[in-house]
């Protein structure tokens, strides 16, 4: 079973919102328990941000 064309960008943005969400809570743990571990976590965020910038517009223009 094949995907549609609509339902392709959206695995991007799945995750740029996955990203986000780990960014915020990795940010906000850091700050309230002044652990640096955290910052793994700020940083996995914003890796999976650009990797779903990436497959958000590589599937929009392949559509």
């Amino acid at each position: 079973m094949s995907e549609s064309s609509a339902s392709r960008p959206r695995r991007g943005l799945v995750l740029v919102f996955a990203g986000i969400a780990a960014l915020l809570v990795g940010v906000n743990a850091h700050f309230l328990t002044d652990n640096a571990l955290w910052r793994v976590l700020t940083v996995a965020g914003l890796l999976l941000q650009g990797a779903g910038w990436v497959l958000f517009v590589r599937d929009g223009r392949q559509s």
